[in-house]
C-alpha cells in the first residue's frame, strides 16, 4: 500500500509538470499570435514609398512613386516658401469635379491640380499603391520646392519635390497661317458728329477718320498658360501681316511686341482730309467709320536656354483698324 500510494505522487506531480508545460506553451503560443497580428498591423499601415526625394529641372517632367501597402492618404501639401499649405483643385480618375480651390488632399484615388501661369503641379493616384507626379515648368525666376505630406493610423511620411527655376528661352522665329474662322471680317462704328447754324451756305473742311479711337489696336492671344511668360522682360518684336488677299497673307516688314496687351498705334488714314457743304440754318451730320478685324493663327519658335531644345506657342494675332472708308450721314 506504500508503494501504491508513492507512485500516485509521483504520476500526480508530473501530471502537474505537464500541465504547468502546456500552459506556458500556450501563454507563449497566444502571445506569439497577437505579437504577429500587431507586426502584421503595424506593417499594413507602413507608408512606404519607393522615392521620398525628387529633383527637378526647370522645364518640369513627371516620376510615378510605388508603396508596397495600400493604406495611405495624402492629408497635405506644403509650400517651402513661406510654409503654407497649397490650394487647388481635386478630382475623380474620370474628371469629374471633386473640390475647386480648397487646401489639397485626397484620402483614395483621384487627382489634384495646382496650376499658375508660371508653375504647378498634378499629382495623380490611380492605384492604391502609386502615385503619378508632374511637374509643369517653372518661369518664376526662383526655385519652387513644395512636400507631399502621407499619413496612415501608425505614421506619416513627407516627399520632398525640389524644383529648379527655368532657365528660360530665346526667339527663333514666329509663322502665320490662316486656319477655319481666320481672316478679315467688316463692322462699322459710329464716330464724330458736328452740328451748325450758319446764316450762308460754307464749305467745311474735316478728317473723318482722327479721333481717340481712330487707331489701329493690335494684340496676341494664347490658350497657353505660359504664352508670354518668357517673353515678358525681353521685347521681342515679331513681323505682323500687312494684308490678306485671296486667302494669302502678305508682309511689308512691319514689326509689332509680341505680347497680350493691346499695342495702339496711329492709322495711314488719320491724315486723310475731307471737304462738306454746310447749309444754312441749322444743320446736323455724323460720320460712321468701316473697321476691319483681322485674325490669324501664329506659331512661335522659342529655344531652351539649357536644353537648346525647340518649344512652340500656338494661338492668334488679332488686329482691329479703320479700312479708310466711312460714311457722312446728314440729320435732317
Amino acid at each position: 500500500m506504500k508503494i501504491n500510494t508513492k507512485m500516485s505522487k509521483i504520476a500526480i506531480n508530473l501530471n502537474i509538470q505537464k500541465m504547468r508545460y502546456g500552459n506556458i506553451f500556450l501563454i507563449i503560443l497566444i502571445s506569439f499570435y497577437f505579437y504577429s497580428c500587431d507586426d502584421h498591423d503595424n506593417e499594413f499601415n507602413l507608408i512606404d514609398p519607393s522615392t521620398s526625394l525628387i529633383e527637378m529641372e526647370g522645364e518640369g517632367g513627371e516620376i510615378e512613386i510605388s508603396f508596397t501597402y495600400p493604406d495611405w492618404k495624402i492629408a497635405r501639401i506644403i509650400n517651402q516658401s513661406g510654409n503654407v499649405n497649397i490650394s487647388g483643385n481635386s478630382y475623380s480618375l474620370d474628371g469629374s469635379p471633386i473640390r475647386e480651390n480648397y487646401t489639397l488632399k485626397l484620402d483614395s484615388l483621384g487627382r489634384m491640380d495646382a496650376i499658375w501661369t508660371d508653375k504647378g503641379f498634378s499629382i495623380i493616384r490611380n492605384s492604391y499603391t502609386s502615385l503619378k507626379i508632374i511637374v509643369k515648368e517653372n518661369s518664376t525666376g526662383e526655385d519652387f520646392n513644395f512636400i507631399i505630406i502621407l499619413e496612415s493610423e501608425k505614421e506619416s511620411k513627407e516627399i520632398q519635390v525640389n524644383q529648379k527655376k527655368s532657365n528660360g528661352y530665346a526667339f527663333k522665329k514666329i509663322e502665320y497661317k490662316i486656319d477655319e474662322n481666320d481672316g478679315d471680317s467688316i463692322f462699322i462704328k459710329q464716330s464724330t458728329s458736328f452740328s451748325f447754324n450758319v446764316q450762308s451756305p460754307q464749305e467745311f473742311s474735316f478728317a473723318p477718320l482722327q479721333g481717340i479711337d481712330i487707331v489701329k489696336t493690335s494684340y496676341f492671344e494664347s490658350a497657353e498658360k505660359d504664352a508670354f511668360v518668357w517673353t515678358e522682360s525681353d521685347s521681342v518684336l515679331v513681323e505682323i501681316p500687312s494684308g490678306i488677299w485671296n486667302g494669302e497673307l502678305y508682309f511689308n516688314g512691319e514689326k509689332t511686341l509680341y505680347t497680350n496687351a493691346s499695342i495702339k498705334s496711329e492709322s495711314e488714314y488719320s491724315k486723310q482730309m475731307e471737304t462738306v457743304t454746310i447749309p444754312s440754318g441749322k444743320s446736323r451730320f455724323s460720320v460712321e467709320i468701316q473697321y476691319r478685324k483681322r485674325r490669324v493663327s501664329y506659331s512661335l519658335y522659342l529655344e531652351n536656354n539649357r536644353t537648346k531644345q525647340e518649344k512652340v506657342i500656338n494661338g492668334k494675332w488679332v488686329e482691329f483698324a479703320p479700312t479708310g472708308n466711312y460714311t457722312i450721314r446728314w440729320e435732317n
